[in-house]
């Protein structure tokens, strides 16, 4: 039995001393693409950061799986 992808998403936290009291601010992007490589997910972060004017300091993957009840080949 193995899992099934369904959907993935990836969270990125940015940290930035204007965001009041926690600092923090995060960001969900849905629909990610099943291939996304974990480098590729590290430059969008990093991207969206610098155009923020943030430091990037957590990037998260979010993946819901499917859980196969019944066996193949049964």
């Amino acid at each position: 039995m193995s899992f099934e992808l369904l959907d993935q998403s990836i969270q990125y936290s940015f940290y930035n001393p204007k965001y009041g009291k926690e600092k923090t601010k995060s960001r969900i992007f849905r629909n990610l693409k099943k291939g996304a490589s974990a480098a590729g997910l590290a430059k969008v972060g990093d991207a969206l950061a610098m155009l923020q004017g943030d430091d990037l300091i957590a990037a998260t993957l979010i993946q819901k799986q499917a859980i196969p009840l019944i066996e193949e080949g049964s």
